[in-house]
């Protein structure tokens, strides 16, 4: 049993907020950021730190990493609970 004709269409008159994460080269960043722009509502656009070393090596931050996952579960939780 799929989704109804009425609840696609509806689907895609709705408007979705996603997030996502690319791995980009530089010479390609300036331009995906004008065309995402061009074709999009851009609420946030930034360049992630490589944190690969320091999560490798450092015990402080792969707890902190942890706790920014539980804490964000946690609150993806809640909001898919109460918000309507």
């Amino acid at each position: 049993m799929g989704a109804s004709k009425e609840m696609f269409i509806d689907m895609r008159e709705r408007e979705f907020t996603i997030n996502t994460t690319l791995k980009i080269k530089g010479f390609n960043l300036i331009g995906l950021e004008n065309s995402l722009r061009h074709d999009f509502n851009v609420i946030d656009f930034k360049i992630i730190a490589d944190t690969e070393k320091l999560y490798a090596n450092d015990e402080q931050f792969k707890k902190l990493v942890k706790a920014k996952k539980e804490a964000t579960k946690n609150c993806e939780l809640y909001i898919n609970r109460n918000n309507e």
